[in-house]
C-alpha cells in the first residue's frame, strides 16, 4: 500500500517535471525556433490530412544561423508564413520565391537575464508545487518516521533534477 502511494507521488512530480521542461524548453536559445516548427500543420490537398512541416519541407540554416524553410510545394509558402505569424507575433521572417527566410533572432544581454529570470521563476514555482505534494504526503503519515524519510528522498532527488533541468538551459542562454 505505501509502495502505491509513493509511485502515484512519484508519477505527479514526473509529470510537473515534464511540464517544467516543456515550458522551458521553449526559452532555449540553441534552437529557438523548433518548437515553434513543430507546431505548424499543413492541410494536404490530395488527402486532407494535415502533416507537419518537417515532413513538408527542407529545413535547414545558412551560415548566420538564420533558418530556411523549403517547401516541397511552392503554393504552401504563404500557409506556412501565415502560421509562423500566428504563432509569434513578431517573428523576422523574409518570403523568397520558393522559399521563406527566419532572421536569427538578436539576443541582447538584457534579453539573456531575462529569460534566465523566467527559468528561475518557474523552477521556483515548480519547487513550491513539490512541495506541498511532500505536505500532503507527510499528512498520510503523520507518526511514521520511515516513511517520512522515504518521501523526503523522493522529493531531495527530484528537487535536484529541477536544479540540473535549469542550469543547463540556463548554461544554453548565457
Amino acid at each position: 500500500m505505501y509502495n502505491k502511494n509513493f509511485e502515484k507521488l512519484r508519477n505527479k512530480i514526473s509529470e510537473l517535471i515534464e511540464l517544467f521542461k516543456e515550458k522551458i524548453k521553449k526559452i532555449n536559445l540553441k534552437d529557438n525556433y523548433k518548437f515553434i516548427l513543430d507546431k505548424i500543420e499543413i492541410l494536404e490537398s490530395e488527402n486532407s490530412l494535415k502533416k507537419k512541416l518537417f515532413d513538408l519541407s527542407e529545413i535547414t540554416k545558412d551560415n548566420e544561423n538564420n533558418i530556411i524553410i523549403k517547401p516541397f510545394k511552392k503554393e504552401n509558402i504563404k500557409e506556412i508564413v501565415d502560421k509562423l505569424k500566428k504563432i509569434k507575433k513578431n517573428i523576422n521572417l523574409t518570403t523568397f520565391k520558393d522559399y521563406i527566410k527566419i532572421n536569427k533572432e538578436i539576443i541582447t544581454i538584457e534579453k539573456k537575464n531575462d529569460l534566465t529570470k523566467i527559468i528561475k521563476n518557474e523552477k521556483e514555482l515548480l519547487k513550491i508545487l513539490i512541495r506541498n505534494l511532500r505536505k500532503k504526503e507527510n499528512e498520510k503519515y503523520k507518526n511514521d518516521l520511515k516513511e517520512k524519510k522515504i518521501i523526503q528522498k523522493i522529493i531531495n532527488d527530484n528537487i535536484k533534477k529541477i536544479e540540473d533541468i535549469s542550469l543547463e538551459n540556463i548554461k544554453n542562454i548565457k
